[in-house]
């Protein structure tokens, strides 16, 4: 049997059915005409990824926490989320999830799924209003450097972790992980970047190839 001490998933994507969690609230404000501007800024190296994500988030200023959660709460769940992380914690395999997303999205879902710990980039609040402000702990590069972070938080080796992830943004993740599995990759080069390559509308294949790696 192959040792495994834990699995760490992207969110966006993964184990939700929205790709991004910046998008799905751009267009609830009906800010995504302005948000399209300072992404194609940063896709010509203009800016960097924390400056993108600052001015992202700054067309959000003065929206209640209360609003953006209630927005969130409309993302779904990908089918099968659930028993996907009740198998692995049945099994002792601890879990994480690794976000370039919101910590509003990423703390709800891990509570909802149960999962241990987790890590995106945090809106700042006040009052229960939104300042503007963006602590970026995950960028578009730095997933590896978060994961090995995580494994020593979590108290397991690099080499004994499982990596999933869909874009471009996990490649960093999928080279320092274990194994590496592209759920749904967004591209041919993610695909090529991991061990395992997953296409499915849920996540029942991934449970099944888990339990497979688990039992060899």
């Amino acid at each position: 049997m192959r040792k495994v001490e834990a699995v760490v998933f992207d969110v966006d994507g993964v184990l939700t059915t929205v790709d991004s969690v910046w998008q799905f609230i751009h267009t609830h404000l009906g800010t995504t005409a302005e948000a399209s501007r300072y992404r194609e800024m940063y896709r010509r190296g203009e800016i960097t990824y924390e400056q993108w994500a600052l001015l992202d988030a700054s067309l959000w200023k003065g929206v209640s926490e209360k609003r953006l959660k209630e927005i969130v709460t409309r993302i779904r769940l990908r089918d099968g989320a659930s028993e996907l992380i009740s198998n692995l914690k049945a099994r002792g395999i601890k879990t994480a999830a690794i976000s370039a997303g919101l910590d509003i999205v990423t703390n709800h879902v891990c509570r909802k799924l149960g999962i241990d710990e987790c890590v995106s980039n945090r809106l700042v609040f006040r009052d229960g209003v939104f300042t503007g402000g963006v602590e970026v702990l995950v960028e578009y590069n730095n997933k590896g450097e978060v994961l090995r972070q995580l494994a020593r938080s979590l108290g397991v080796e690099l080499e004994n972790t499982i990596a999933v992830g869909d874009s471009e943004v996990d490649i960093s993740m999928f080279r320092v992980a274990g194994i590496s599995v592209a759920f749904n990759p967004a591209n041919r080069r993610v695909e090529e970047q991991a061990d395992y390559v997953i296409k499915s509308p849920t996540l029942h294949p991934l449970k099944e190839l888990l339990e497979k790696i688990l039992d060899c």
